[in-house]
């Protein structure tokens, strides 16, 4: 990690900051149609381990940590693989740009603020200095998605980390997701979106605002009680109006938006809102990322895992806990909604319409192998998860 920059630098880069645009967060607004959404319970934890009192969990390729008293515990393809008992006091988790810049880290931040990365799919390993953070206390951390830049939430600033220098900026968000180059979080008086290749900061004075993330065509989506708004063209335009459930949480799992609405769950698509009914979840829930495209809710230590249901079944479910982790270690870079292949395979749906390409393509090489050369390779076991859920839905 390269040098901090010298507090005369820090102020010359925030008046840039203090610079940037504001925004009315008003834009022409186009209603979006609901539709119905059917859940399904995805069972996590399949011999019921023992956890404790959860607060966070991420995953990474095979592999879930799930963050609790107990320590994190390690869970491959529903199994318990090992526990590090070193923390038992979690703040969030997630996963961020590789701090020696060699791929990605699943990361938890301790209940001292200290960040600590998944080694040996058994040991967090304190890498608080990797980033340029010894000493400080770490409240969040998001990854940008460009490069290798992750940004850290601190108390009452900002850490943004490019594995060769960290920069901090006197900005206080909290609420961090990242995307497409920029952090957005709560701020006073509304949301506030930052771009560190810039310094530029927008703010949108959005009215008592929930939630805010950058979805994976780099726009920015917002929630209040009773409004979702997405940006067009640097403004705000309301989505939907929910009069009947106060919105309480937005997330964004594997290119899939997840909408808390009162006591359900709701998707949020490009052209409607596909929302469940009723689920009974509890109201002081909180929404968490996943790597599936699922979406965990955590309510009072106590973890759950909520999919679409699209009628898969058994066969979904394996491709959800088999194949999803290597589209999202070797194909989501390009395959990803709005990626530059111009082809999604983020959902089972996708995958499912083209198995015959599948198979030709990533299992027999043909007529050009996917992934392309350059790109990353399947490993012998997961070659075999593709080709045993290929042969599972003939």
């Amino acid at each position: 990690m390269g040098p901090m920059p010298s507090p005369a630098s820090v102020l010359s880069i925030c008046g840039l900051l203090v610079l940037g645009a504001c925004q009315d967060g008003s834009g022409p607004d186009t209603l979006l149609p609901e539709r119905p959404l059917q859940l399904r319970s995805v069972k996590w934890n399949a011999k019921d381990a023992p956890t404790g009192k959860i607060a966070a969990v991420a995953g990474l390729g095979e592999d879930t940590v799930v963050f609790s008293e107990l320590g994190a515990m390690v869970f491959t393809a529903g199994l318990l693989l090992s526990t590090d008992v070193g923390a038992k006091s979690w703040k969030t988790a997630t996963v961020i740009p590789a701090g020696d810049l060699a791929g990605a880290w699943l990361i938890g931040i301790d209940g001292k603020g200290r960040v600590r990365r998944l080694r040996d799919r058994a040991v967090m390993e304190d890498v608080s200095d990797r980033y340029g953070l010894t000493g400080e206390v770490v409240e969040e951390a998001v990854a940008l998605d460009t490069s290798a830049q992750a940004a850290f939430g601190l108390r009452a600033s900002l850490a943004v980390a490019d594995g060769q220098k960290v920069t901090r900026y006197p900005i206080a968000m909290h609420g961090l997701a990242g995307g497409s180059g920029r952090v957005v979080g709560l701020s006073e008086g509304g949301v506030s979106v930052f771009e560190p290749g810039t310094g530029q900061v927008t703010r949108y004075p959005v009215d008592a605002p929930v939630a805010a993330l950058i979805d994976t065509a780099g726009r920015l989506v917002v929630a209040t009680a009773d409004t979702l708004y997405r940006e067009q063209e640097k403004s705000l335009s309301k989505l939907y109006l929910s009069s009947e459930a106060p919105i309480r949480g937005l997330v964004l799992s594997s290119g899939v938006v997840w909408v808390q609405m009162g006591d359900t769950l709701a998707v949020l698509g490009e052209s409607e809102v596909r929302r469940a009914p009723s689920a009974a979840l509890p109201a002081d829930a909180k929404l968490l990322s996943s790597s599936t495209g699922d979406v965990w809710f955590l309510s009072n230590g106590t973890l759950r895992r909520f999919g679409e249901d699209t009628g898969g079944g058994a066969v979904e479910e394996q491709w959800q806990n088999t194949v999803q982790p290597v589209f999202t270690r070797l194909c989501s870079i390009c395959h990803m909604p709005g990626g530059s292949a111009n082809l999604d395979l983020s959902t089972y749906k996708s995958w499912n319409v083209r198995r015959t390409q599948i198979r030709q393509r990533v299992v027999d090489g043909k007529p050009t192998p996917m992934p392309p050369k350059g790109a990353g390779s399947l490993t012998q076991d997961e070659r075999m998860a593709v080709t045993a859920w290929l042969d599972a839905s003939l």
